[in-house]
């Protein structure tokens, strides 16, 4: 089934997948293994060539007699390239054909079994492990915790541990591994920008700290309104962690009175997982609502006034295998966010006054990724498809983030390194 979706999902990429063919993810596996041993061959070339320009005290510190130069590439050298350089990956980067790999869209990945997942090189993989070790370098999903990588940073796969050691984590593999905070970084930054230019209704967008901090966050600034003598309402729209202690993410919209920026005007708290009834966050986040904003002895607690605009996109422990577990709370509550900002931007009214219901109806419409129309849910295949899409793309971003930081901090670089950055 071919089908165009056109969403802003990522800061780089806004038309982030078209004519997306669902079910028919990615590349062939002949086509993949073709790709995986030219890159391989073209690292350790490039680790060769490095060495040959390295000191000789260098070459006598890394390698032993009994060590072939050959097999100090092959198992040992791009890990001391890693050691030795703290902007490994960008120079990894800044070479045009390691760029075009590493950059490749999803469509040039082979994704094994129905875990989905990807079909790395050895170098590939290694890439990404070793990268993860230096800070603000991670490639988001794509690599593997210490615990699970070997003296040459390989990734362990679940069949080479011992029987003793066998556990099928659920952050084993690519579509199921938790979002860092390099992804909540780009994620936040996207929808950033989604609140300009600014409408009749201010838009801001909170992403900072958990989602207690982000609550005192919008206190602040509404302050700071305050003191500016400003009378118009704001929308606050925060994207957030629960707590230090909780790993899922949640969506919360606030409207603020410059004029009562202790006594919100409206609080509503968009969960990812809702089954029938109360949410299971719901009770935390009253308390954490009324701790920032305490209202004088007698008064109403400002939690009383909170309203439900959660979704159920999220399956979690249902019965579903491991390899399956759904932690995509960190896409969903994105683009709940995204849709809040499109609707407080087009239809202030709505946001203001309007009913609960009407709203969780125009958000979801504009969330064409996970529903079909309004209120109308696609089929839980094609939305885990989406999100590996998502996954993947979220390492593209990262990756290109660093290359046009890079590129800015050096402005005189070759313009093949221009045109990879800009069309990854």
């Amino acid at each position: 089934m071919k089908e165009t979706v056109r969403v802003t999902l990522t800061h780089n990429d806004p038309m982030m997948y078209s004519n997306f063919s669902f079910g028919q993810l990615g590349c062939s596996k002949e086509q993949a293994i073709f790709d995986n041993i030219a890159f391989d061959n073209l690292i350790k070339d490039f680790l060769r060539s490095w060495l040959d320009q390295s000191p000789v005290l260098l070459l006598t510190d890394l390698i032993d007699d009994d060590t072939t130069l050959d097999d100090f590439i092959e198992q040992n050298a791009l890990r001391s390239f890693f050691r030795y350089n703290e902007d490994a990956l960008e120079q990894l980067l800044e070479q045009p054909a390691v760029a075009r790999h590493l950059l490749r869209p999803v469509s040039n990945v082979h994704f094994l079994n129905d875990a989905y997942e990807p079909l790395f090189s050895q170098f590939e993989q290694r890439i990404y492990n070793l990268a993860a070790q230096q800070e603000h370098h991670q490639v988001s999903f794509r690599y593997s915790s210490l615990s699970r990588q070997n003296a040459y940073a390989d990734t362990i796969a679940l069949s080479q541990l011992p029987p003793d050691q066998f556990r099928e984590d659920i952050g084993v593999y690519f579509g199921t591994r938790r979002s860092d905070e390099v992804a909540l970084t780009l994620l936040g930054r996207q929808l950033r920008r989604e609140a300009f230019p600014a409408s009749s209704l201010p838009v801001h967008v909170i992403t900072e700290g958990y989602m207690e901090d982000s609550l005192r966050v919008v206190k602040k600034i509404t302050e700071h309104i305050r003191e500016e003598e400003a009378t118009k309402r704001h929308c606050f729209i925060i994207q957030r962690r629960h707590a230090a202690d909780d790993r899922h993410l949640g969506a919360a919209l606030l409207i603020m009175n410059p004029a009562q920026p202790n006594k919100p005007e409206r609080i509503i708290f968009c969960d990812t997982l809702n089954p029938s009834g109360t949410p299971p966050w719901w009770h935390s986040f009253k308390r954490k609502i009324d701790a920032i904003f305490p209202q004088p002895e007698g008064e109403a607690f400002v939690s009383d006034i909170l309203e439900d605009g959660g979704v159920k996109l999220q399956r979690l422990h249902d019965g579903v295998p491991v390899r399956h577990q759904d932690i995509d709370c960190a896409f969903y509550t994105a683009s709940i966010g995204r849709a809040l900002v499109q609707l407080a931007q087009a239809n202030p009214d709505l946001i203001l006054t309007g009913a609960i219901k009407d709203i969780v109806s125009q958000m979801t419409a504009l969330m064409p990724e996970y529903y079909e129309g309004a209120n109308q849910t696609r089929e839980p295949e094609y939305v885990r498809e989406v999100n590996i899409i998502r996954r993947w793309n979220t390492g593209r971003d990262a990756m290109n983030t660093l290359l046009l930081s890079r590129m800015a901090e050096t402005p005189l670089h070759q313009p093949y390194v221009v045109e990879t950055a800009l069309q990854a």
